[in-house]
């Protein structure tokens, strides 16, 4: 799994808190320091982190279509775009499915 260098960062920290809680500043130490990124408190973190940033772009991407003052126009031909979608791309992104993802 390809993880950004942010959310490595972050995994550090957050395996580094866990090491230290544990009674191991030694190995805490040594993930701050970038070298423990194989032990298993920062590679697992890491794919946490990774799956919870693609929900979050799920659902950013839905709440900016929803955003958009576009969609809530009535003048459009047809209508509204949010009175055709009725909520259809909020569901998508609940269920963990890209928000444009067409239902056919």
């Amino acid at each position: 799994m390809n993880v950004p260098p942010k959310t490595i960062i972050i995994a550090r920290d957050v395996a580094a808190t866990t090491l230290l809680a544990s009674g191991r500043p030694d190995l805490a130490k040594m993930v701050l320091s970038g070298s423990g990124d194989d032990l298993p408190e920062v590679s697992a973190t890491a794919v946490a982190l990774t799956e919870l940033d693609a929900d979050h772009d799920l659902l950013k991407q839905a709440l900016q279509f929803y955003a958009d003052e576009s969609c809530w126009d009535d003048d459009l031909p047809g209508g509204a775009l949010t009175m055709h979608d009725r909520g259809e791309i909020a569901r998508t992104v609940l269920a963990g499915k890209d928000p444009f993802r067409h239902r056919d």
